[in-house]
């Protein structure tokens, strides 16, 4: 059982008031969910995506579980990164899971955990989120065989030449809304059946900061300047890699 501390939570000071929306995202490390989420950031500059696994690198937590699939270690993090970082009532703060890396029963927990705090919000995705990633480009898995996590992270990458790169899926955020939410047999449970995922209600929370005229200019303007960078950093670091 979770014991319960004080603290999770930091009232509005006058200091602390900000002209954008913060949204601390906790998504059990890996790559590919916070190189897509920071991307939120190019959206609006009312937006601020802070990744708590990169923000908080706490040697003391490291040692004390021995997985970091375990509720009290996540919870644990996201305590330290609000006590460090000044979590205010306006933020939210965002718990993105995959079903496959957890037992039901730490699912409720984390769920149970979450009820109870205005601001803390728990999405997940089943068996993963890539279920989230292929719903972007497809309107629904009629034509895929998929349905283990590595069978996802492998058509995900098969969707482009080059590979998996956030840049190609941050452009079709509104269609992955839309055909996740078409998809969901069952949207006041927080449970998603398999090849179903939740992870549009964090995407609705984050648009709700971005304006049409805003999100045109991002796809027409800052989008192109984006892909320019990656494939220049691409190639700069290939000719890196060459010299070695």
């Amino acid at each position: 059982m979770i014991q319960r501390k004080r603290g999770y939570k930091r009232e509005t000071q006058n200091n602390l008031l900000r002209d954008y929306k913060l949204f601390a995202i906790a998504c059990e490390g890996g790559k590919r969910e916070p190189q897509y989420f920071r991307l939120f950031e190019f959206l609006s500059t009312r937006i601020k995506v802070d990744i708590i696994e990169e923000k908080i690198q706490d040697e003391e937590l490291l040692q004390k579980f021995e997985t970091k699939s375990a509720p009290k270690w996540v919870l644990d993090r996201a305590v330290k990164y609000i006590e460090q970082e000044g979590l205010i009532d306006e933020d939210e703060l965002w718990f993105v899971m995959d079903i496959d890396r957890w037992s039901l029963k730490q699912i409720r927990e984390m769920i149970n955990y979450c009820l109870d705090k205005p601001i803390w919000n728990i999405v997940l995705s089943n068996p993963c989120f890539e279920v989230w990633l292929f719903l972007h480009k497809k309107e629904n898995f009629n034509n895929s065989k998929s349905n283990q996590c590595n069978e996802f992270k492998e058509e995900i990458s098969s969707f482009d030449s080059e590979g998996y790169n956030p840049l190609n899926f941050i452009t079709l955020i509104k269609d992955a809304v839309i055909n996740a939410k078409a998809l969901d047999t069952n949207p006041v449970n927080e449970i998603p059946s398999l090849k179903e995922t939740k992870v549009y209600k964090l995407a609705e929370s984050i648009l709700k900061f971005v304006s049409e005229k805003q999100f045109t200019e991002f796809v027409k303007e800052k989008h192109p300047q984006l892909i320019k960078e990656s494939i220049k950093n691409g190639k700069k670091n290939k000719k890196n890699i060459s010299k070695k």
